[in-house]
């Protein structure tokens, strides 16, 4: 199956104003641009998932499940817990996409797709281990998924939002923003991120997008001071 524009967009029509709406019914002052971020994220793990489609040579068929699995895997981000939120969004798309038509068979790949892209990560197993677990339960556009929101959290889209959440927390000095991205959790959570890839290409563009991420503190540190050589003193000492 090739899926149309016109089916890619009554996907999309669908679940940005459902993000809206459930994003809304929460009552947030901030819902409108939380479900706009949402969406964003949306959109590029659909970007992610077609390159890597290309990396790997998938048919056509599988790369229509995972268009459609992309653009409804946090469907229902807003709507249930997050742990739960894979299996009501293959539910919410499942709905949909029977309702338009699409044969069951290929239905039950998307949602099989966006059920198994969330998983929770145990501290005390090794997480090579857990991986093995989830990729041999796993069909290929569920591996292909999960390494597309993966790259989501490496590399320039996780720059943009550790200052957007550096931001939310309070206007800082220049040199405090730095220090907290070139010292603080967003990289080392970087480098967590990539060990959970699972395809040839994932692990490739993941290396490409963690490079560019280090570069980019290194030039931080080499252009910023961060620590000011001269700290202010009181009256009484100069």
């Amino acid at each position: 199956m090739q899926l149309t524009h016109e089916q890619l967009q009554r996907a999309a029509d669908f679940v940005r104003s459902y993000l809206r709406r459930t994003a809304s019914s929460k009552g947030w002052h901030n819902a409108e641009s939380r479900a706009e971020n949402r969406w964003q994220h949306t959109l590029n793990v659909q970007k992610n998932i077609r390159a890597l489609a290309d990396g790997e040579g998938i048919p056509p068929d599988s790369r229509a499940v995972c268009d459609l699995a992309a653009l409804f895997h946090d469907v229902d981000h807003y709507t249930v817990d997050y742990e739960y939120h894979g299996l009501r969004g293959a539910e919410t798309a499942t709905r949909f996409l029977l309702s338009e038509g699409y044969p069951p068979p290929f239905v039950e790949r998307v949602a099989e797709a966006i059920r198994r892209h969330h998983n929770e990560f145990q501290d005390d197993v090794p997480i090579e281990d857990q991986m093995r677990a989830i990729v041999a339960n796993a069909s290929l556009e569920a591996r292909l998924l999960m390494d597309a929101e993966t790259l989501d959290k490496i590399g320039a889209s996780n720059i943009i939002q550790s200052l957007l959440t550096l931001g939310r927390v309070g206007a800082r000095p220049i040199n405090t923003a730095a220090r907290e991205l070139v010292r603080g959790f967003p990289l080392e959570r970087a480098h967590e991120w990539y060990r959970t890839l699972i395809t040839p290409t994932g692990r490739r563009l993941g290396a490409q997008r963690l490079a560019f991420y280090e570069q980019f503190l290194a030039q931080i540190e080499a252009e910023i001071v961060i620590e000011d050589p001269y700290p202010e003193r009181a009256p009484q000492d100069i």
